[in-house]
């Protein structure tokens, strides 16, 4: 228990220091600390799931949703909160085990963490564009 209480924390903190990166500030800076508590949460009680990939595609679809909303009630460019908020999953450690095989030779390992590094990856990019490309549609049919 004391593990995922640390982790969350962590999350929150991890998506904290991004967004000071970033330059937000004030109480803006409330709203990464939340969603990456809020998403490490959900991260972790989708383990069941027993698919990394598509345990990131659903949390990557809320945290998108959740940053697309907080943006546009407190009038911030979303990516300003979308940054910050995506950067704890992040897929570092099969990235770093398939930079590693590829320095030390091990073409059979490179293959296997470098799919592993793509299909993670692949799935956050698609659960941004998804929720993305609704909220641009919905903001298109409000307007007109």
């Amino acid at each position: 228990m004391i593990t995922y209480l640390v982790q969350i924390f962590t999350a929150g903190i991890a998506s904290l220091g991004f967004a000071l990166l970033y330059n937000v500030k004030g109480k803006r800076l409330l709203v990464p600390f939340a969603g990456g508590i809020i998403g490490w949460i959900l991260y972790l009680s989708l383990t069941f799931i027993n698919n990394e990939d598509l345990q990131a595609f659903t949390v990557t679809i809320f945290l998108a949703l959740y940053t697309e909303i907080a943006a546009r009630i407190i009038k911030t460019p979303t990516t300003t909160f979308l940054v910050p908020n995506i950067i704890i999953l992040i897929p570092g450690g099969s990235l770093y085990f398939t930079m590693s095989s590829a320095i030390k030779g091990e073409w059979f390992n490179f293959v296997l963490y470098g799919k592993e590094t793509i299909f993670l990856a692949s799935s956050i990019a698609a659960g941004i564009m998804i929720v993305s490309s609704i909220i641009k549609i919905i903001y298109k049919v409000k307007t007109n």
